[in-house]
């Protein structure tokens, strides 16, 4: 039997300014993991991960300087930047889609983060069978 494939990939796309306050440790840790490609089964999985108090600790409560990408496991052609910063989650459709009214959304919450990247993932890939 072979194992199911990841659904989404995360990876850190570049740096944008210096995190500000400078980065403890641990949170030093997980941002080059990040420099990996990272990859969830489940669109519930990554919302999961994303508004995670491990990944809040690195990214939220002080002004977006690291962007990542979001992109398709079985088509890394499609893909949306992560930003973040004290004011939230933002998720960038810079191919504009249309899965976003202005190509841009603000996660509310790790419901919001799993119906917005179910909804983009719908929008850009063909293969709907694809969906836990």
């Amino acid at each position: 039997m072979e194992d199911a494939k990841p659904l989404m990939t995360v990876v850190k796309s570049r740096m944008v300014d210096e995190a500000n306050p400078p980065l403890e440790p641990g949170e030093q840790a997980l941002l080059d993991t990040l420099s990996m490609l990272c990859s969830f089964h489940t669109t519930e999985d990554l919302a999961s991960f994303l508004c995670s108090p491990m990944f809040q600790r690195l990214v939220g409560n002080r002004p977006p300087f690291v962007v990542f990408e979001i992109g398709i496991y079985l088509d890394h052609t499609k893909t949306i930047e992560l930003i973040a910063s004290e004011d939230g989650i933002v998720l960038a459709d810079a191919s504009a889609s249309g899965a976003f009214p202005g190509n841009i959304h603000t996660i509310t919450d790790e419901k919001d983060a799993a119906k917005q990247l179910t909804h983009w993932h719908r929008t850009v890939y063909t293969d709907s069978g694809r969906f836990d």
